[in-house]
């Protein structure tokens, strides 16, 4: 089957990188396949509907579709000589509509760490059907759990008014519903999140809200031995694979572990970790900055050794001419 990257389906359907992105997370799209960290969608993928309410769209002078309501405040500030998306924030019902549907998963806390609103799609992840019984009861910083997840650190800048980022981080998805949801249906697969955290001042400078916005960056759904396999070869990618190690981790002998990985995935353990430096090569050749030699250093490879002899045989070219023809674009 013919594959095209994410990039490549974003611009076919005219739709931004992360939202390809989570549309394949969401199994969205029929035979897209995550390779490593890098999702490949069949050429023939159908562009899957866009499920968020969507207003009328009108169309004026340029052609371009908007929202009416969008569109008349924007008239209405431009005929009073004002900046006309100034005004977007004092439309407050408008506004609450944005952080609503807004694509990925944000709540909003106090400064004392009291959860103040969470977004439709925060409530989706969490399994939340009745949110009001959490807003102003719920606290995050008294959760005891933050330690254990990872994140105390994280959360206690937060609330000290940093703007922060904490990438990949391994999400307790399955805790998160115990402690918040409604629904404590299991949660199956195993997720990483890109988090970020924003406080929001007034004119004052006080911290009045911390904005918390979570965006997918791994996502695996399979038997859990093979989820752990996955995490540990993608967490591990620049060392040597360690078949036995991670035989191991999952407690079963070098054998019955490949041939279950193969099993399940098509590929050996092996060819799993092979495609993930694969994938990594091809995403820092497109930097400039790095020569061809850095590049292979900085994934862990020797630019002389077999694997990089094999990368003209799965690419099809050069480190060189992948560079050239990925840069020219």
């Amino acid at each position: 089957m013919n594959y095209m990257t994410v990039k490549e389906a974003s611009k076919k359907w005219d739709l931004g990188i992360r939202i390809v992105t989570l549309y394949c997370t969401e199994d969205r799209i029929d035979g897209a396949v995550k390779k490593g960290n890098l999702w490949l969608i069949p050429k023939d993928a159908v562009k899957p509907e866009d499920r968020r309410r969507k207003k009328v769209p009108i169309q004026e002078e340029n052609g371009t579709g908007i929202s009416k309501d969008i569109y008349d405040l924007y008239k209405q500030r431009k005929h009073e000589g004002q900046w006309p998306f100034q005004s977007l924030y004092e439309n407050k019902e408008l506004f609450g509509q944005i952080v609503k549907y807004f694509p990925y998963p944000i709540h909003i806390c106090a400064p004392d760490g009291t959860m103040l609103l969470a977004n439709e799609e925060y409530l989706k992840f969490a399994k939340i059907s009745n949110p009001e019984r959490l807003y102003k009861k719920h606290n995050i910083m008294l959760n005891p759990n933050l330690e254990r997840w990872g994140v105390k650190d994280f959360v206690l800048r937060a609330f000290q008014g940093e703007a922060i980022y904490a990438y990949d981080v391994k999400v307790p998805h399955q805790e998160i519903v115990e402690r918040l949801g409604d629904d404590k249906e299991l949660v199956y697969g195993s997720m990483f999140h890109n988090m970020t955290a924003l406080p929001i001042r007034d004119s004052n400078n006080q911290l009045l809200y911390v904005v918390f916005i979570f965006i997918t960056s791994r996502y695996y759904q399979d038997r859990e031995e093979i989820i752990k396999g996955k995490e540990y070869i993608d967490d591990h990618w620049k060392e040597e694979l360690d078949i036995d190690k991670l035989a191991d981790i999952v407690h079963m002998s070098r054998y019955h572990y490949t041939r279950l990985f193969k099993q399940h995935t098509g590929m050996t353990p092996y060819n799993y970790y092979q495609n993930v430096k694969f994938d990594k090569l091809k995403e820092m050749l497109c930097d400039n900055n790095l020569s061809i030699a850095q590049v292979f250093d900085e994934c862990g490879v020797d630019y002389n050794g077999s694997l990089a002899k094999k990368f003209k045989q799965e690419i099809g070219m050069t480190p060189s001419q992948y560079r050239t023809m990925m840069t020219q674009k």
